[in-house]
């Protein structure tokens, strides 16, 4: 413009100082991050090293004898949320009955959300989906994750797994205000991007984790979207494995989700009319599933 050139003939362009832009500091992938829109941020989890360390430490300080090596999750939701309702037989382990919840204004939080209040270095952006059962034991659970980060060289203070006991606000799960599950369990596993099965057994005849809906169900979706999955076996499974010849498993593992159970009529009804309308249906979805698990525990076993 013509002040601009008659500002700089006279020098007083040189004179005058300008606001300069706060230097953005950010790494490039930050940069990204905060441009990200709202609806594609990571669910959050607890990290491995905390449920490692700590978890078991803080149950056995809490509940004393009712708490053992042999307590299953679906004992410790009773020994924590009882009725379900916040303030009613609920412990309130972290402070998580006692803190509002979004949702609906009343008491009643996560687990996960607690643990970020009191101590937030332990909870991030999941980077693992846990795929298993309540039925498994507190402590078996707690050596399988140990194990897989000890095996994959992951870094458990690093390492945020999204677990449904611990992500989920089971008050409203267990009051039935919750969301569809369903819905948002696809959500979560698309945004986290990978997932970690966590079985007790690889013969299917006995083993809990292609007894629960749920779990195969995580499988075949996992499959569907087309995310990293990987196993876990518990326990004594892998030495049970030693004895076991590749050309075996298929024939023990072998899938029906449409008699597998869960524990709310709805989540069965939900699920069943999702697999009844997939390509395939549901002798599809039983095919897609043991043909992963028979090729993955198949590579795990020539490894061994």
């Amino acid at each position: 413009c013509p002040d601009c050139y008659r500002l700089a003939a006279s020098g007083e362009a040189a004179k005058r100082s300008y606001p300069q832009p706060p230097q953005d500091k950010r790494t490039p992938s930050e940069r990204q991050e905060a441009h990200r829109p709202k609806g594609l941020e990571k669910p959050q989890g607890v990290s491995v090293h905390f449920l490692v360390n700590q978890f078991d430490r803080i149950l056995r300080k809490t509940f004393r004898a009712q708490y053992n090596d042999s307590t299953t999750f679906a004992d410790l939701r009773v020994l924590i949320w009882g009725s379900g309702k916040p303030g009613v037989e609920s412990v309130d382990l972290f402070g998580h009955v006692t803190m509002r919840n979004d949702r609906n204004g009343e008491n009643g939080v996560s687990l996960c959300e607690a643990i970020a209040e009191q101590s937030s270095e332990d909870v991030s952006d999941a980077n693992l989906f846990i795929s298993w059962t309540w039925r498994y034991t507190v402590k078996k659970f707690l050596e399988a994750l140990r194990d897989y980060c000890l095996v994959n060289k992951l870094d458990m203070t690093k390492t945020f797994a999204w677990v449904c006991f611990f992500c989920n606000n089971q008050f409203l799960w267990l009051s039935g205000e919750r969301q569809d599950g369903v819905e948002t369990f696809g959500e979560n596993v698309a945004k986290i991007g990978r997932v970690v099965c966590i079985l007790d057994s690889f013969d299917a005849k006995t083993a809990l984790y292609f007894s629960r809906l749920w779990t195969v169900y995580e499988v075949f979706i996992a499959c569907t979207i087309g995310v990293e999955i990987d196993f876990k076996l518990m326990g004594g499974a892998e030495e049970d494995l030693e004895e076991v010849k590749v050309k075996e498993l298929k024939a023990m593992i072998q899938v029906d989700i449409m008699k597998a159970d869960a524990s709310d009529p709805r989540d069965i009804e939900n699920i069943h009319a999702v697999i009844l309308a997939s390509e395939g249906g549901a002798a599809g979805v039983n095919a897609k599933v043991a043909e992963l698990f028979v090729k993955m525990i198949g590579q795990f076993l020539l490894g061994m």
